[in-house]
């Protein structure tokens, strides 16, 4: 219902450029635009605007562009000559849909460069997938946006201002709504624009007593640059995100977790799992050079993109930097730089992706509840309280020679490394899909084969502190309950270890890493690819098989 309403204000507020002239497909780009895709540029809404030598256009015509039953109330609207804009007062939007009633309030509205002929012909267009498009405003502006529930309740919407920067439509583009039936494809065919800019958005908690509440808040948030299947920025600074779980919430998670995901949910380690209250902020947000032209084109024309075709998707680049993560009011992390340098694919399937995330603090003391003395006490007593880490994820596959890999390691300061690599091979798209087009619906299992892993824990202080966590929450002694592990685990694992003398050697480095600490290292390098298929059909044959096939071990080293 509220997404209609904003809907309908945004097609109300069609902000456009170029006074009618039919422009070539591709985003278009402003001045404001410009300045807006500039992280450390202040907001385009900071800015006067005037448009010089604008003719005056009554509020009602813009508005003939939407349903009647679309159609806002307003106070007042004028020409002002100075702005050379059409400003209108007051505006109301009502939604009925399923029997209630929203409303979109905007307190003023500011319309530039408004074209009556190009509305006509975007109206009355064939929507053609290639037709012309049409710049209807040069620019709107809408100040003191919020929504009005049935029963007057506060806002859950509430912006200061919204700039479009020269949005424009293809003639036909959303005529008579056939393109919510023609998919998303469709949809953003149909118009792109310079810019939307919002200051100071808040969107409050939207949820119920079942499923809790999230918020947001975004002083300064603009989308530049979008249309033909690309996106050219994301960009939000000093913004943030809270997110509350009810009791109710969290009692319906604690039941889908089964008896022991309960008993810890309910305990001092509870906030661990799902804590109450969840806020994170940011220093600022980008998200740059979305590309999605390649698969739009196909789309575009109902077909299935051909195996031959790249450059299909790129999700182009992301970057974070200073973000805080709190948990119950306390500070829980902080990062000082989270990147994705590369999110590529190959025909629709990832192909190269790259994060990092440099420059983070973890304070572990904050999940637990102050009341916990004892539970905060022993975090604090390891240095988890003060855990610096860093971490890095890559994927790469090549689909011409099957081969993919991926490789990812955190990093802490006195608390534990951890690195994890994965060899695949097989995984060639044409091969695959010639098979699937021959009837062989497992051939990604018959193909795709596995070549190597390995998995490495290097402890400093984390099996310290989990052993004496883990006791507080037995109501053990840490020291007593790490002596007895091991013992447990060569007890469990005897069975097991009788099948293989593989299986002994894992009890034996799994007992020996929780006894002393050091590194365990998992490993398995079969001496050539092993099918998944052949995989899944050696562990039917029973536990001992698979560890052979793959050539496993698990190592320990003091």
């Amino acid at each position: 219902m509220l997404t209609r309403t904003i809907l309908l204000a945004g097609v109300a507020a069609l902000a456009l450029g170029a006074c009618g002239k039919k422009e070539s497909a591709g985003a278009p780009e402003t001045k404001s635009s410009a300045a807006a895709a500039q992280t450390g540029a202040a907001s385009p809404l900071d800015a006067p605007f005037s448009l010089k030598g604008a003719k005056a256009v009554e509020a009602d015509a813009i508005f003939a562009l939407l349903p009647e039953d679309g159609r806002p109330t307003y106070e007042s609207a004028r020409f002002d000559e100075t702005l050379g804009a059409t400003v209108v007062t007051k505006l109301v939007f009502s939604d009925d849909e399923d029997g209630s009633t929203e409303k979109l309030l905007i307190d003023r509205a500011e319309f530039y460069g408004v074209d009556l002929d190009a509305i006509d012909r975007a109206k009355d267009g064939t929507g053609a997938v290639d037709a012309p498009f049409e710049s209807i405003f040069q620019k709107v502006r809408l100040f003191g946006v919020s929504t009005q529930s049935a029963d007057g309740d506060d806002a859950d919407l509430s912006i200061g201002g919204v700039e479009i920067d020269r949005f424009r439509i293809r003639q036909g583009g959303f005529k008579d709504g056939e393109d919510s039936d023609k998919g998303a494809a469709h949809f953003f065919n149909a118009f792109d624009l310079a810019g939307l800019y919002f200051k100071d958005l808040n969107v409050a908690g939207a949820g119920d007593e079942e499923s809790g509440a999230l918020s947001l808040k975004a002083p300064d948030l603009r989308f530049v640059s979008l249309g033909g299947g690309k996106l050219g920025a994301v960009i939000a600074k000093d913004a943030e995100y809270e997110l509350v779980q009810t009791p109710a919430a969290r009692q319906a998670l604690a039941q889908s977790m089964g008896p022991q995901g309960a008993f810890l949910l309910n305990g001092p380690l509870g906030a661990f799992i799902a804590p109450a209250h969840q806020r994170a902020t940011f220093k600022s947000f980008e998200w740059r050079s979305v590309d999605l032209s390649g698969w739009m084109g196909y789309a575009l024309k109902g077909e299935k993109p051909p195996l031959t075709a790249r450059n299909l998707i790129n999700l182009g680049t992301m970057k974070i930097l200073d973000s805080t993560m709190y948990v119950d009011g306390r500070k829980a992390a902080t990062t000082t730089e989270a990147t994705v340098s590369a999110a590529e694919f190959t025909w629709l399937i990832p192909s190269k992706i790259r994060s990092e995330t440099k420059g983070a603090t973890y304070d572990f003391s904050a999940y637990l509840p102050p009341e916990e003395t004892q539970a905060v006490e022993i975090v604090k007593r390891h240095g988890l309280n003060n855990v610096k880490g860093a971490g890095t994820f890559a994927w790469d596959w090549d689909a011409a020679k099957g081969g993919a890999a991926l490789k990812s390691n955190f990093d802490t300061q006195g608390l534990a490394d951890i690195d994890f690599g994965l060899e695949l091979a097989g995984l060639e798209l044409e091969k695959i899909n010639k098979a699937i087009e021959a009837g062989h619906n497992d051939a990604v299992a018959e193909y795709g084969a596995f070549k190597s892993l390995n998995v490495k824990i290097a402890d400093e202080k984390l099996l310290d502190a989990l052993f004496d966590i883990a006791g507080l929450q037995t109501n053990q002694s840490g020291a007593d309950l790490r002596a007895s592990a091991p013992a447990m685990i060569r007890l469990s694992g005897a069975q097991a270890a009788a099948m293989s003398p593989r299986i002994g050697d894992y009890v034996a480095a799994v007992a020996d890493f929780v006894a002393q600490g050091g590194t365990l290292e998992i490993a398995a390098k079969p001496a050539s690819p092993v099918t998944f298929k052949a995989l899944a059909a050696a562990g039917e044959t029973g536990p001992q098989a698979v560890p052979d096939t793959l050539n496993l071990t698990v190592t320990h080293k003091k």
